[in-house]
């Protein structure tokens, strides 16, 4: 990875910190073999004292004005660390005035997950549900829409949000939410390209946290 900072090159940044590790992952868009760099922070609850420095450690904040886009995980999962991340990137792209893209966590899973349904099942809709103890059950309902075979990025839509269920008959096929944020981020940053090819704009003022357990609103809705 010598190198791979440029000064004249413009990147992508994401950021995935749902569960107790950290994901960090950039890609130079004019780079021509488009290498994604990543790296993930086992850090548990101390992101808060950390965010920074282990942002400039994989990329450094001199570069920070040449990035054109920025995508975050957006939830479910740690509270305080989803939002903590969220408020980073909504700072960083208000400030560089760039497009900051936000995806469900279990949205990111899905292209993962999706390939352990049965064969006649991974055309259809199916859930992705975790059971959170004494809350009950959160679960987000996809469907894969086109596998892009010159990039090999799978895309899915988000038909239902992830939401607290109070019925779990309801949510079948569904697959259980596991974390893998090696590869969630990697997925988080080739969403992010594929809106950027698309010319897709997002207003960081858009971009909030998922609270499926909020205790503002925790109604089991279906």
């Amino acid at each position: 990875m010598q190198n791979f900072y440029r000064s004249k090159s413009k990147y992508l940044l994401a950021l995935h910190s749902c569960s107790e590790s950290f994901g960090i992952a950039i890609k130079d868009t004019e780079h021509q073999e488009k290498i994604i760099k990543s790296e993930i922070f086992n850090i548990g609850r101390s992101l808060s004292n950390k965010l920074f420095s282990c942002i400039e450690t994989i990329f450094p904040r001199k570069f920070w004005k040449q990035i054109i886009r920025i995508s975050v995980a957006k939830g479910p999962g740690s509270f305080t660390s989803t939002r903590l991340t969220i408020s980073m990137a909504r700072t960083i792209a208000q400030q560089i005035d760039c497009s900051l893209d936000s995806w469900s966590s279990f949205h990111l899973m899905a292209p993962r997950l999706y390939k352990d349904l049965a064969k006649s099942q991974t055309s259809n809709p199916f859930w992705i549900k975790d059971v959170l103890p004494r809350r009950g059950i959160v679960a987000g309902k996809y469907q894969l829409i086109k596998i892009h075979k010159e990039s090999n990025f799978h895309e899915f839509s988000e038909i239902v949000p992830p939401k607290l269920i109070s019925n779990e008959k309801i949510i079948i096929p569904s697959i259980k939410a596991s974390n893998n944020i090696e590869k969630d981020i990697i997925s988080l940053i080739n969403f992010s390209q594929y809106c950027q090819n698309s010319n897709v704009q997002s207003n960081w003022k858009k971009t909030l946290p998922i609270y499926p357990t909020s205790p503002i609103d925790n109604q089991n809705q279906q």
